[in-house]
């Protein structure tokens, strides 16, 4: 950092306190001096970055200049006694350099971008600035260079011996690029991320008063939200909180993220202690609603809850209003508590699209306020907001039930804001709860992080003998085949109605579920049963009738292309029943040697072992013999609380 330039230090990086003036007269002054270095432009991305990343924090230090681009940047300078901070805008220095250089004679080189935004930008610069000279352009490829692409490209920059390089690869990226190439070039390079295309005219720039709020980073998610809604969503929030937390630090000398009221006991069976001896306080969230069966996520929050506050935990949940996703009538009437469970019901949009991220962000935000020991998340989904409570300092725990960015009802975009709340459960849970041995295997070769496997539960339950389901199904006991999940196609069954459409049986297919955002897969199974009589669509089930049809079917069928831990499955071996399951991971850790598998997506190999299982009995009735012992033997509600409890209690450790 050059020390002809005074700078103050906000969040550990050094920003040069400047103003446009000031800047475009340093660079003039000191241009031999700069040459073969970089100039940063920070704003509040840049800065969150390198707070939280050591080398890149060193990247920005070691610049030549490091100027401030983003409004609040400056604001927070003037508000530390900095009065003659102003704002340097990159895309507003580039205008300015360009009027210099045609009276300097300055030459120019852009690196990044796409090819399309730099011949775009050729032309905009030939008619703005004629005398203006132009020395190369190079789009680098969307990939890492080879060592020898490298050296080439060095090398052709330096052959065209440019005064300023602008390069345009995007924050952080452009900043490590002129480090690693600092004192390799011939010119000064000034990293100016989106500046090419607002000069190109490929993407329009915030109106001035935008840019005088600080709002320009709402504008630019308008115009691209995929990418820039997570960034400025975390990087934002975070640049207020970090602040306030170094206020802190200032003030008093304690980091509160890393206070301790008192010491934490172990895992206490009895009343699981909190802050200050008070009874552990949880916040649940990430399930539609409980009471209810609309998903495994709902099943296994509604069991550890109520589990929970049995053992004197505070417990409370946050639903997402709506109705059922099977319909009205299967709406159960909840009040303010449920089994001890305080219910906490947080208003969404109708949109299936925004509704699930807006609940989250909703009781992510009402939980900050709850006093909680601990705020559990479940499902990817949700922990795209597990950074936030991070950043007051509560301790969060995370459970991935399934990879669900891999389910096809999710579309791109949604598969993305998936796949980013399960990076986001790697990178911020204190600690991550998976439900398999594959998964756990996943997120130790995917991101390096251990997990604690704590499968799902299952109680032990008493048989129904055949009343309800004769008289609205007409079935009868051992004849008929038993599907019963939600009707999503991740769970395989036009696989199954493919094959049992060819077996010569007077056994029914019962096909038993609700929809769940996948109205089109619904239409297409409602129209496949339609062809053929033996098949009985029930709908959603719950109650005695669920009971009836897990009691007597013949064997249960779980084709599944994904799963986390199928609650159906355990549910159907806990009744005794044989049950045909596709060879998954996730499938065969749970049953073991102990129920029939065929290949993942095979019709064929699914026909053949449905046609041995309907014309042998005796193999049924041996597996039925040992299912039922086997899975409720291994699979305890109970210890799988107590797991649980074990977790929260444990002292934070770093990752």
């Amino acid at each position: 950092m050059t020390t002809e330039l005074n700078y103050s230090s906000i969040l550990g990086t050094k920003i040069n306190i400047t103003d446009m003036e000031k800047t475009v007269s340093y660079i003039e002054q000191h241009l031999d001096e700069l040459k073969g270095h970089y100039i940063c432009v920070s704003n509040v991305h840049t800065t969150v970055t390198a707070y939280r990343d050591g080398e890149y924090r060193e990247v920005q230090n070691n610049a030549a200049m490091n100027i401030p681009d983003g409004k609040p940047l400056s604001i927070v300078q003037r508000h530390t006694g900095f009065k003659e901070a102003g704002r340097v805008p990159g895309p507003d220095l580039m205008p300015e350099i360009f009027r210099l250089s045609e009276k300097k004679g300055y030459r120019h080189y852009f690196y990044g971008s796409r090819q399309e935004t730099l011949d775009a930008l050729k032309v905009k610069l030939a008619e703005e600035y004629p005398k203006m000279n132009v020395v190369g352009m190079y789009s680098p490829p969307f990939r890492p260079m080879t060592e020898e692409e490298d050296e080439e490209a060095i090398r052709n920059i330096n052959e065209c011996n440019p005064d300023f390089i602008w390069i345009g690869l995007g924050a952080p990226k452009q900043e490590k690029w002129m480090a690693a190439h600092d004192g390799r070039v011939c010119g000064v390079m000034l990293g100016v991320g989106a500046g090419f295309d607002f000069h190109a005219g490929t993407i329009k720039r915030a109106p001035l008063w935008m840019q005088e709020f600080c709002m320009e980073w709402l504008f630019r998610i308008g115009q691209d939200p995929k990418r820039l809604f997570p960034r400025y969503l975390d990087t934002n929030f975070s640049f207020v909180f970090y602040l306030f937390r170094e206020w802190l630090k200032g003030k008093n000398g304690i980091d509160r993220k890393h206070y301790v009221s008192g010491p934490i006991s172990a895992c206490d069976k009895e009343i699981p202690r909190g802050k200050k001896g008070r009874p552990l306080r949880v916040a649940m969230i990430g399930h539609k609603r409980i009471p209810s069966r609309e998903g495994g996520v709902e099943i296994v929050v509604d069991e550890l809850s109520t589990r929970m506050v049995k053992l004197g935990c505070e417990v409370d949940a946050y639903n997402r209003f709506g109705y059922h996703v099977s319909g009205k009538e299967f709406d159960e009437k909840r009040e303010r508590y449920y089994n001890g469970v305080r219910i906490f019901t947080i208003p969404t949009p109708s949109s299936s699209s925004l509704n699930a991220i807006v609940y989250s962000f909703l009781a992510t935000i009402h939980s900050l306020f709850g006093r909680y020991d601990i705020i559990h998340f479940h499902a990817e989904g949700p922990c795209t907001m597990i950074w936030i409570p991070k950043l007051f300092g509560i301790r969060v725990v995370a459970t991935i039930h399934g990879l669900d960015w891999q389910r096809s009802k999710w579309g791109n975009f949604a598969s993305k804001v998936l796949r980013f709340g399960e990076k986001m459960a790697a990178k911020h849970a204190d600690e991550l709860i998976v439900l398999s041995e594959n998964m756990k295997d996943y997120f130790q070769k995917e991101y390096g992080r251990e997990t604690s496997y704590i499968p799902n539960g299952i109680i032990c339950p008493e048989h129904k003998e055949i009343n309800c389901i004769k008289e609205k199904y007409g079935l009868e006991k051992d004849e008929y085949i038993l599907f019963l999940a939600r009707i999503v196609p991740e769970k395989g069954l036009h696989y199954l109605i493919d094959a049992f459409k060819d077996i010569a049986t007077d056994k029914k297919l019962v096909i038993a579920g609700g929809s769940s955002h996948s109205h089109d897969y619904m239409d297409q199974i409602t129209t496949m049963s339609q062809e053929d009589s033996r098949i009985v669509m029930t709908g959603f089930v719950q109650g005695e009738i669920l009971e009836e049809l897990y009691s007597n079917s013949y064997i249960f069928v779980l084709p599944s292309d994904v799963e986390g831990m199928a609650v159906s499955l355990l549910e159907a071996m806990s009744y005794g029943n044989c049950c045909l399951v596709s060879d998954i991971d996730e499938n065969m850790e749970v049953v073991q040697d102990k129920a029939c598998s065929f290949q993942k997506g095979n019709v064929e190999d699914l026909k053949q072992k449905l046609e041995e299982l309907l014309t042998r009995p005796d193999i049924v009735e041996k597996y039925r013999k040992e299912s039922a012992d086997y899975i409720c033997g291994r699979f305890n509600w109970d210890d799988v609380v107590d797991r649980t409890i074990c977790l929260y209690m444990q002292k934070e450790k770093g990752k």
